[in-house]
């Protein structure tokens, strides 16, 4: 799936240019797995070879990567939640965990029948775009502290994204990381989208949740993003 609008040559360039500056400088290689990483944590060794996880009922689990998810009760906008296909995506290669997609026929091995038809006829009806939100996961290059917001904020901002809101998050939905909202602006330097990204680390991987749309957008994804957010949880303590 891709980030950005694929129709947008432009969208895409940048999306490419901020996934190297992630990939290459700061959670794992853009357009490979990296090396030299030494003893790794068996979060890491899902990374590189990434397998199924189990659904029971509404819980989502991956024992090896500690992480649990449970489908939110309520969702408007992003209700057809599931496993993602763990293809490395995107020139950053990152790996796709779970994705809660805005239509249907997005999501990676949900049960049969449990599409979500009439909303995607509602969104099609008003004309909105299919949206997605997606947990991904990669190698940890780089702190994730309080230190890197000013050089995140920096990197953004060289690869032409304008940085609406950027700081570090102690406990965000019961995680710690770094939080950014971010605008792809037109020519005029006025916003065409908006991207809502969250990176919290976790032994010796990053976890990434983003999501973008129209600048505008009037569904309610950023109450979705909350409910998304805080189903997302850890099953264990990390390893010291």
């Amino acid at each position: 799936m891709s980030w950005l609008d694929s129709r947008s040559s432009r969208f895409g360039a940048i999306a490419l240019g901020t996934f190297c500056v992630f990939g290459a400088v700061s959670l794992g290689a853009c357009g490979k797995n990296g090396g030299g990483r030494g003893k790794q944590s068996d979060l890491a060794k899902w990374v590189d070879s990434p397998s199924n996880g189990s659904r029971d009922g509404n819980v989502i689990k991956f024992p090896q990567l500690q992480v649990k998810f449970e489908v939110p009760d309520t969702l408007y906008v992003f209700r057809n939640c599931g496993e993602a296909s763990h293809s490395p995506d995107g020139a950053e290669r990152w790996i796709p965990i779970i994705t809660c997609a805005s239509t249907g026929d997005d999501v990676f091995g949900q049960d049969e029948g449990e599409e979500d038809y009439f909303a995607d006829e509602e969104a099609s009806a008003a004309g909105a775009e299919p949206i997605n939100l997606t947990f991904y996961v990669t190698h940890k290059t780089r702190p994730l502290d309080e230190r890197a917001v000013t050089w995140f904020e920096g990197q953004f901002k060289e690869a032409g994204l304008d940085v609406d809101e950027i700081s570090y998050q102690h406990d965000y939905h019961k995680k710690t990381g770094i939080y950014a909202k971010l605008h792809i602006v037109d020519g005029n330097g006025e916003p065409e989208r908006e991207i809502i990204q969250f990176m919290f680390p976790r032994e010796d991987v990053v976890f990434i949740a983003r999501m973008d749309y129209p600048f505008g957008e009037t569904r309610s994804v950023e109450q979705d993003w909350q409910y998304i957010m805080w189903n997302f949880d850890f099953t264990g303590a990390p390893a010291e």
